[in-house]
């Protein structure tokens, strides 16, 4: 996406001041109109940082919690979703964090190990793109959570520079270097695990 070209909005821009406007003053309908046209994205998101569908989940089920009880110091009329991004990619930097001071387990593995394999698929490229995705995961894992921000909002969820920029609130140049260090990184770690220069 060119930064020239303008994200179309989730919803009409008038129609999210006022859902903004009716949920700043209670009404649970008016923000759960912006919860069903900001889900996706955020979940997107969400799992872009996190590369589990779970937390995931969890992340974007928070950040609603959170955009909820905020929503009352929220500039109506200012555009909602890097905001709410913005809170999504908080949450999870605080969640990696916790899970570097006290690892967890992950579950994923033992699901996708009882999972059946399809007629058509091959077992030994099933394995090898497992591997590899896992491969992925670990090499996203070990980089810093800054990194990590820049390239789930350029890759999962395709914003621009300027739109990164707004959402981490940062100058949209050291969205650029933190890109450009972050797949840099991203490379080198993934080679290091798989021997794979992809």
């Amino acid at each position: 996406m060119s930064a020239a070209r303008e994200r179309t909005p989730f919803m009409d821009p008038g129609d999210e001041a006022a859902r903004v406007r009716e949920a700043q003053q209670g009404s649970s309908a008016a923000f759960a109109a912006i919860v069903r046209a900001y889900q996706r994205p955020i979940v997107r998101v969400a799992y872009g940082l996190t590369r589990n569908a779970a937390d995931a989940d969890d992340l974007a089920q928070e950040t609603f919690v959170r955009a909820w009880q905020a929503i009352g110091r929220f500039r109506a009329g200012e555009p909602l979703y890097p905001w709410l991004a913005r809170i999504a990619v908080n949450l999870a930097v605080s969640l990696h964090r916790r899970r570097r001071r006290r690892p967890e387990q992950s579950i994923e593995p033992l699901l996708e190990a009882g999972r059946q394999w399809g007629v058509e698929d091959d077992p030994a490229d099933h394995a090898a793109r497992g591997e590899y995705d896992a491969a992925l995961r670990a090499a996203l894992a070990e980089l810093a959570p800054e990194h990590q921000a820049v390239l789930a909002l350029r890759a999962a969820d395709d914003m621009s520079y300027d739109e990164i920029a707004r959402t981490l609130g940062i100058p949209a140049g050291t969205v650029m270097s933190r890109l450009a260090r972050a797949r840099l990184a991203l490379k080198e770690r993934l080679k290091a695990r798989t021997g794979d220069s992809r």
